[in-house]
């Protein structure tokens, strides 16, 4: 059953509106719609369908794996059924121009099977309708939640089930029962929406708690006291590029915590609240503009939509930023959520302000385990006396003088814990040991500070002329109180950097290159400047159709010209009556040919089940003569007229004689 004229076309439209794929949607639209105004047509054998089954498989995996690349979650997934209409389209197009209008299921995505199968059956749909559903499909995981999502999706659904209603089923009941029915969906939709939000919050949490790429903001469990060796992974995580790099900043900060306790650092009592944007919808204000200021720009990925951003201290204006909701929290997190995962956004600061609230007495707070060592220390220092710059100041030269960097994680001693073994025996460790021990010694010096985590920036790459950021350029310093506000205070030793480079892999240029590709690519897409995609996919599309084209393989045909509904009907009668005496014969034999199915796909069959291989044989080039007799539209010379007709009685004299006497 064929869809109503424009439906699917609505439907490919309303998928361009709700996903922005309108480079896709109208080309694709105006390609179907067409052909309902082309007269060509195609003889589409199994194996054609079959081989476009497959290409689509193979976009597919393709259009798979680069968004799974892209954002290494399950939230691929909602990108994934986004270009569903896209990667199905081959199919639909091959239905729409095709002889019999209709696709044989038997041939569907059988990518290593040449075999034939079900060879006496055949299961033909007309997928129109599935493929409106799948562009419905597609356009809900993109829907901006309003209203018109709704409205259009219900207007095409109507469309489509008033075009299978029951003819004698009173017009204006079955209008009464279809308002009802979507006002009652419009209502349950509401409920089942927030479920899946619900739903998609907690896996989400579920995922990051479990995914040592993500930085909680709530809590931060440390590789403090482990055994082994600290190993980091080489891939980049974001890239920033600056034109000042005078003020450029070397640190770049995603959470604070203010509670240390058995490796774990937690931010006690966050208090996140709600940030609006500007008037754009893009800019973001965090703060009053000073009158000096620096800005750089951050390309990053955030994974599911969400995530902490990564900022210089003093930040307060982001803008270029597509999130739909950003909140922060008082100790300089700052976390967004959206649809876009792929994002690049300018950052303007000062080091001079800060988001940070002022010092409490969790501040302060020392667990008592850890007591006796950090008295230790301080007696060595002898700060008794001092001003809190200097004791800043002498804190930072003992770790310099007395400590060294390394990536081997020594546990604890009996009886001590791994911060006491750090400062008392080792005196080496990671950049978590060096923040954790800074911390907590100028805690117990009576001066108040905080464990922050985030990424140091150090290493430009020339390729990309910006600088490049790796997961194992991740860092950890302290935030300490100073002369009435925030200040960093980094104590791991300078050359940690160069003794994690030394242990990269020397093929890491390799995955550089695939992270830079990917990036540009992602860039393309996520700018929707989608016409480079178009370009990509269009010659997947274009190539069997051109081979479907070519001369050796041609199959197009003429049998669906629009012609007076008189001449058509005598036309076929004539040129089908001297070759329906074959095919008469052929059915009395036992050779049935089955419904829709084409001449030759027929006398294929027959070949490979029938014993009677010289009876095929010999049928095979009447049957040539015969198609182009019937569906070229220059016709055949009177003499191939004749050989075609004296062909045909030299076969029914040959193999069914007592035709011939009926003739």
């Amino acid at each position: 059953m064929k869809t109503p004229m424009l439906l699917l076309g609505a439907g490919l439209i309303f998928w361009g509106w709700q996903t922005g794929m309108w480079i896709f949607a109208i080309p694709m639209a105006i390609l179907i719609e067409g052909s309902r105004f082309i007269s060509w047509r195609w003889d589409f054998s199994k194996a054609d369908v079959r081989r476009i089954a497959n290409l689509c498989l193979i976009v597919l995996i393709f259009i798979s794996i680069f968004l799974l690349i892209q954002n290494p979650t399950f939230y691929f997934v909602y990108t994934l059924f986004q270009w569903l209409p896209v990667v199905s389209f081959p199919l639909l197009a091959t239905q729409s121009y095709s002889l019999e209008e209709k696709i044989d299921i038997t041939t569907l995505f059988l990518l290593f099977n040449e075999e034939e199968t079900n060879k006496n059956k055949r299961f033909t749909i007309n997928i129109s309708y599935l493929y409106l559903a799948i562009c419905i499909l597609a356009a809900s995981n993109a829907n901006v939640r309003d209203i018109y999502f709704y409205i259009g999706m219900f207007v095409l659904l109507a469309i489509a089930l008033w075009s299978v209603r029951y003819k004698r089923f009173s017009p204006m009941l079955w209008l009464c029962f279809i308002l009802t029915a979507g006002s009652i969906g419009f209502i349950g939709q509401l409920g089942l929406h927030q479920l899946h939000l619900t739903i998609e919050d907690r896996v989400a949490t579920w995922y990051s708690n479990g995914n040592e790429l993500e930085t909680n903001s709530l809590k931060k469990q440390t590789n403090i006291g482990d055994i082994g060796v600290l190993k980091r992974s080489n891939e980049i995580a974001f890239r920033v590029a600056t034109e000042n790099q005078q003020n450029f900043p070397r640190l770049l900060r995603e959470a604070t915590y203010n509670k240390y306790k058995a490796s774990m650092w937690v931010a006690a009592k966050p208090n996140f609240t709600s940030v609006q944007p500007e008037k754009d919808g893009t800019s973001w204000r965090l703060g009053n503009q000073p009158a000096n200021h620096s800005t750089i720009t951050i390309s990053t990925t955030l994974r599911g939509g969400q995530g902490l951003l990564t900022l210089p201290d003093g930040t307060f204006e982001i803008d270029e930023l597509p999130v739909s909701r950003m909140e922060k929290n008082k100790y300089g997190a700052v976390k967004v959520a959206g649809k876009v995962n792929n994002i690049t956004y300018d950052i303007h600061f000062n080091h001079n302000f800060s988001l940070d609230n002022s010092p409490t007495e969790d501040d302060l707070q020392i667990p008592d385990p850890e007591k006796p060592a950090l008295n230790q220390i301080l007696r060595q220092l002898d700060i008794q006396g001092k001003s809190p710059p200097e004791i800043v100041n002498r804190v930072d030269k003992f770790f310099l003088k007395n400590f060294t960097y390394s990536l081997q994680l020594a546990g604890k001693e009996n009886h001590a814990t791994p911060i006491s073994t750090f400062l008392l025996k080792t005196r080496a460790g990671h950049c978590e040991y060096f923040a954790t021990a800074t911390t907590l010694l100028l805690r117990a010096a009576g001066i108040p500070a905080r464990y922050a985590v985030g990424y140091s920036v150090r290493e430009f790459s020339s390729l990309e002329n910006q600088y490049i950021v790796r997961s194992r350029h991740a860092h950890a310093w302290t935030m300490v109180y100073l002369n009435k506000r925030w200040q960093i205070l980094d104590t791991t030793p300078a050359d940690w950097t160069s003794i994690e480079d030394a242990n990269a892999s020397k093929f890491g240029f390799i995955s550089d290159l695939w992270s830079l590709f990917t990036f540009k690519l992602g860039t393309i897409i996520g700018s929707q400047a989608l016409q480079y995609g178009w370009w990509l996919i269009l010659p997947l599309i274009l190539i069997p159709m051109w081979r479907f084209g070519n001369k050796k393989g041609v199959r197009r045909l003429s049998a669906k010209r629009i012609l007076p509904k008189a001449k058509a009907k005598s036309d076929l009668v004539t040129k089908d009556s001297e070759f329906a005496v074959i095919e008469k014969a052929l059915n009395e034999l036992g050779l049935t040919r089955h419904p829709s199915e084409s001449l030759k796909s027929w006398i294929k069959r027959m070949k490979e089940e029938s014993a009677a291989s010289d009876l095929i044989d010999d049928i095979i080039p009447i049957v040539e003569l015969h198609y182009r007799d019937r569906f070229d539209p220059a016709g055949i010379k009177e003499t191939e007229k004749t050989i075609l007709k004296s062909s045909i009685r030299s076969w029914l004299d040959k193999y069914y004689p007592a035709e011939v006497g009926k003739k």
